[in-house]
């Protein structure tokens, strides 16, 4: 056969898979923001740039996580980390929400420190995991 053959015989099934509007997989991409990445409660000037950064290589159909880990710079006492943890997630979505994300479309998972990777697909285009 020819190439001219095979172009023939697979070029229905192209168009239709062209014109059916079947979408591609999500691409996913996860940030892992560290102690370096935070002052406090508040996103560092690295952190700031990871947002940005992954804005800025966001295409239409990506899914973005984000991993709040950095218990080593979190406080011991449970309460006082969950409050530090929390707040860091407060500030990570209102770093997406200013540079345009819509709150309907970021999702908040909290999760043990030790526990596996979240289920996918996520709920949302936009998943925060906080890790406790």
């Amino acid at each position: 056969m020819t190439d001219i053959m095979l172009s023939r015989k697979w070029a229905p099934a192209c168009a239709a898979l062209i014109l059916s509007g079947c979408a591609l997989a999500p691409e996913s991409k996860t940030f892992y923001l560290s102690r370096e990445d935070w002052t406090g409660i508040a996103l560092s000037a690295r952190g700031k740039l990871t947002v940005a950064d992954s804005v800025a290589g966001a295409g239409p159909n990506t899914i973005t996580i984000y991993e709040i880990g950095a218990l080593g710079t979190a406080p011991r006492e449970r309460l006082d980390r969950i409050r530090t943890q929390d707040g860091r997630a407060r500030a990570l979505t209102a770093a997406r929400e200013h540079r345009g994300v819509a709150p309907a479309n970021i999702a908040i998972e909290a999760r043990a420190a030790d526990a596996p990777e979240p289920l996918w697909p996520p709920p949302k285009p936009l998943l925060v995991v906080v890790r406790y």
